[in-house]
């Protein structure tokens, strides 16, 4: 097999590795915040379903029946969501940057103490500027891959399990109609982006590409020069040039494809939803807060 067929594998698994061994040597000596952050994060999602929720009695009880008492009660319950859901973010935002910071300050430590513990010619070998890029944006890098794995990823799922809970509670039928219609949409959305990471990945072996052809342009131009070979490079740079403008073009034209297509598709499996849950207030087997409240509820998630 290969180089570039084993590269990808490789990556991966150097990838899984090293968040691994972040977490183990760094991550966990902040477990108790965590765990403090992740209270919040469900204090988030259960305040997210809350909101699709309370569509309901702002409905059928406030719209359609004009009670009076709700139409006082609601909106001090709306304000209160918003203000527990307000403090909670800020409280797991503000939990885990603090993790994330005092990751990255301990891993400073540690590549510090190790460079002052390495031999001269470990100096010689790496320059200045590839070290200060070490210290500063790769951890960085770190830290913003950290940040997504252990919040976005977390959030969102536990939000997501909080709203799919609410679809079944509104109305089963309609929530097992749902998860059957969205995943037949999602199947195209899934091929875009195969597509786009493809062209991405192109795009970067026509930039490796061209960087080593400036690179070995540079360090010998003179060789170049001497023999008269300067139209002939130019037509090379040309040629690698206009491959990679190929392959960005392929990657533009995907990322504006994928927003009108997903809402597109959308569009169309909401409305397949909106159909089947019109049919059942008809016939009176729900509410229209309820499918009001399904419906937002989907939305969100």
């Amino acid at each position: 097999m290969s180089d570039s067929q084993t590269q990808p594998t490789e990556a991966q698994g150097s990838t899984s590795e090293l968040v691994a061994r972040l977490i183990r040597d760094y991550v966990r000596a902040h477990l108790s915040r965590m765990l403090l952050a992740a209270l919040f994060m469900v204090i988030v999602a259960g305040t997210t379903a809350l909101n699709a929720w309370i569509l309901e009695p702002i409905f059928d009880q406030v719209f359609l029946d004009q009670n009076e008492n709700m139409l006082v009660l609601i909106p001090l319950a709306v304000i209160a969501i918003a203000l527990v859901k307000a403090v909670a973010t800020f409280a797991q935002a503000y939990l885990m940057s603090t993790v994330g910071q005092s990751v990255i300050a301990a891993l400073q430590g540690d590549l510090f103490a190790h460079l002052m513990r390495a031999d001269l010619a470990y100096f010689h070998r790496l320059t200045a500027g590839k070290l200060i890029s070490n210290f500063l944006s790769d951890v960085q890098h770190l830290q913003e891959m950290l940040g997504r794995a252990l919040t976005g990823m977390a959030k969102d799922s536990v939000t997501l399990v909080f709203l799919v809970a609410l679809l079944f509670y509104q109305d089963w039928r309609l929530a097992i109609v749902t998860c059957i219609i969205f995943p037949i949409a999602i199947i195209p959305i899934r091929n875009l982006g195969r597509r786009m990471r493809k062209a991405s990945t192109r795009t970067q072996v026509e930039t490796g590409r061209f960087s080593a052809l400036l690179n070995e342009t540079m360090h010998g131009v003179r060789h170049v020069k001497a023999y008269g070979m300067e139209s002939y490079e130019t037509k090379r740079a040309r040629d690698v040039i206009d491959d990679r403008l190929r392959a960005m073009f392929k990657v533009v034209r995907a990322r504006a494809l994928a927003t009108p297509f997903v809402e597109a598709l959308s569009g169309i499996a909401v409305a397949a939803v909106i159909f089947y849950g019109g049919t059942r207030i008809v016939s009176g087997e729900t509410s229209p807060g309820t499918f009001v409240s399904f419906l937002g509820a989907l939305i969100m998630s």
